[in-house]
């Protein structure tokens, strides 16, 4: 079945189906669909950056197979041989470790049933599923590194691709903050079709309804919106003189701050303070100059909001206290007891396979490394 959000993005892959570098700009736009379905299957539902990339992927062999090649293309594939083999041997250890070590190792399972709970380890559909995501994901990496090593302005559209991709976000992430305050509608089904996905866009603080955007849960929308203000900004700073970055760097902290994500915050206080020491270490006196009027403008309208809203509606006033308590009382929440529960059962996890881990697609857990030292083990976290 086709979804209504399949129904607009499916016309745009299949005009630029012959054209890669326009189908590199539909993976990245795409992208930020992350938790909605262009295709529903059964219970499954294909993510929209799945089809552009299987187009990219497809005209590059079609290419190869053509004689096609490109300028820097055995240098591409010797860099990332590393790589290759370290995504060969994560799906390898997909098949191997569930069935070396099932029933020994009690895992959090990559599908979130009515109870989630921990049950023994031993192959599952997340093992194929989260493979598939892998494969894809890598071979884009491949075979588009090898592409943009041809001539052409490639990269910049790319670029531009990403600031507009995060400006549309920005934009919806606005239109869902809205339809919370003065009730106009938003299409959250439209957004959120995955039926294969944990859809958490029901998460309030006071009254108020957290954003995620078009993303499944808040911090997925800040953590996205943290890599693109962190793109956009570093280009403003570097002279960069064009309406989309700037657009996007101001939009991006603000959504981030609408977002009531803890991850979002900390990741932009730990972006600013990495900013701060490059800027004393080593920068030419423009950027500093540049960085000292960004910061300045920004902690002048930071200050005339913090006045200003409290006056104009004392509700915002009472909200904003209740959000930088949660933020600062966050190791006191069930949520975050949960998600330090699931890195440190990860941990084990990996103790109790002799460092190898339970394969990948096992195990869910909170963060990025206790995740991966879980999923592949000591060999894959240092490869």
């Amino acid at each position: 079945m086709i979804t209504a959000i399949g129904a607009v993005l499916l016309p745009f892959c299949l005009w630029f189906w012959r054209r890669p570098a326009n189908i590199l700009v539909l993976v990245i736009v795409f992208s930020v669909f992350s938790a909605s379905a262009i295709i529903v299957i059964g219970g499954l539902g294909v993510t929209p950056a799945l089809l552009p990339t299987a187009m990219f992927v497809s005209l590059f062999a079609i290419n190869l197979f053509n004689n096609v090649h490109y300028p820097a293309e055995r240098q591409t594939f010797t860099i990332l041989l590393p790589f290759i083999l370290v995504t060969i041997g994560a799906v390898a250890s997909s098949v191997i470790m569930p069935r070396l070590f099932m029933g020994q190792v009690m895992v959090w399972p990559q599908k979130i049933s009515a109870f989630f709970v921990r049950s023994p380890l031993a192959p599952n559909a997340g093992n194929f599923t989260q493979d598939m995501y892998l494969i894809a994901n890598a071979l884009l990496a491949v075979t588009a590194a090898a592409y943009l090593t041809r001539p052409g302005r490639i990269l910049p559209r790319l670029l531009d691709a990403y600031f507009a991709s995060g400006l549309l976000v920005i934009l919806i992430a606005l239109w869902q903050f809205a339809s919370t305050i003065l009730h106009i509608p938003f299409p959250a089904s439209f957004f959120l079709s995955n039926p294969g996905w944990s859809q958490l866009d029901n998460q309030t603080i006071g009254t108020l309804t957290r954003l995620n955007g078009p993303f499944s849960e808040p911090s997925s929308l800040s953590a996205y919106m943290c890599a693109s203000l962190s793109a956009a900004g570093w280009s403003v700073l570097n002279g960069d003189r064009r309406w989309l970055p700037r657009a996007t760097f101001v939009g991006g902290i603000v959504v981030v701050l609408l977002s009531t994500a803890t991850t979002g915050y900390v990741t932009m206080a730990a972006m600013a303070t990495l900013l701060l020491a490059r800027i004393a270490i080593r920068a030419t006196p423009q950027m500093r100059r540049r960085v000292a009027l960004t910061l300045a403008g920004l902690g002048l309208a930071g200050g005339i909001s913090a006045v200003a809203l409290p006056l104009a509606t004392p509700e915002a006033g009472r909200e904003a206290t209740i959000i930088l308590n949660s933020v600062l009382d966050k190791t006191q929440s069930a949520s975050y007891r949960a998600r330090s529960e699931a890195d440190y059962d990860s941990v084990q996890e990996m103790i109790k396979t002799y460092g190898l881990g339970v394969g990948w697609g096992s195990n869910r857990s909170s963060s990025l490394l206790p995740g991966l030292l879980a999923a592949v083990g000591i060999w894959g976290w240092l490869a």
